[in-house]
């Protein structure tokens, strides 16, 4: 008869410690910033929280080589600027109870935080109080390691740099999928760009070089209004086929508006509504 041997059994586990800070940081941050879409999409909502009316989001390589997210919103106090990219520190909320009155995009304040952690991250900003404005750059900590006095309107601008590297295998898949990275990331600033009325959004993207020409992808007019903005990222013949749909909700929401397709038309998905 044949003889089978029993598997060879895992070795004792080592000792239990635990992970170092840095580690856990980077660990953790890669959890919270997931793709390229997340990271963009952090920073836009950071933007319209600051109350910005236009934004643009500048890509290089489809956002493998940078991103940068450009405002016009009240800007970053120098009282906060250390605050700006610790992990849980927040403006929006003070205790747990705050969420039930929330009326912000973000509010967890980890954002910035992991962007350090997985990015060379640099902040621009300049409030209305001040006469210049303030270059920052962060370590992967959040520390802020250089500060320099440069000129720019009121607003803010974060330029992140190198997304994922400090982490190779997750690098190495982000550029292996860059094109479908860049697909999601447009499918969610058209979102963004349809419900955002007020606001004027733009993105653009520049391959191959400094001196390539970039081109524009997004450019939404922030005149204040759904029906503009959606003829604006679908075309007008979208437009043609919807109808306005108003709609009286619950208590605490009290009115909604949607553009809702009308079923009969074959110029856009029978049953879609925005």
């Amino acid at each position: 008869s044949t003889m089978v041997s029993n598997p060879a059994r895992p070795s004792a586990a080592g000792a239990i410690r635990p992970i170092s800070k840095d580690s856990i940081h980077r660990i953790c941050s890669g959890q919270v910033v997931l793709d390229l879409a997340g990271a963009v999409k952090e920073l836009v909502e950071n933007a319209l929280d600051a109350g910005a009316t236009n934004i643009e989001i500048r890509l290089k390589d489809h956002g493998a080589e940078s991103i940068e997210v450009v405002d016009n919103g009240t800007g970053v106090s120098p009282e906060n600027h250390e605050a700006l990219t610790q992990k849980y520190a927040t403006s929006k909320i003070h205790a747990f109870d705050d969420l039930l009155s929330l009326n912000s995009f973000g509010f967890r304040g980890e954002a910035l935080s992991s962007l350090c952690a997985l990015s060379e991250l640099t902040v621009t900003t300049r409030t209305e109080s001040e006469d210049v404005a303030t270059r920052l750059t962060y370590d992967r900590r959040g520390g802020i390691v250089s500060r320099e006095t440069v000129a720019r309107a009121v607003g803010t601008t974060v330029s992140v740099r190198g997304i994922f590297e400090p982490l190779p295998v997750r690098h190495k898949e982000f550029t292996r999928n860059l094109k479908r990275e860049y697909g999601k990331l447009l499918t969610l600033l058209q979102a963004y760009a349809l419900v955002s009325s007020g606001v004027r959004i733009i993105c653009s993207n520049q391959s191959g070089g400094k001196h390539a020409a970039r081109a524009t992808v997004i450019h939404t007019q922030g005149n204040g209004s759904v029906r503009q903005n959606v003829a604006t990222v679908f075309g007008a013949k979208t437009i043609q086929a919807m109808v306005p749909v108003d709609a009286e909700l619950e208590p605490r929401c009290t009115h909604a508006q949607r553009l809702s397709n009308q079923p009969w038309s074959g110029n856009a998905r029978r049953g879609a509504a925005l």
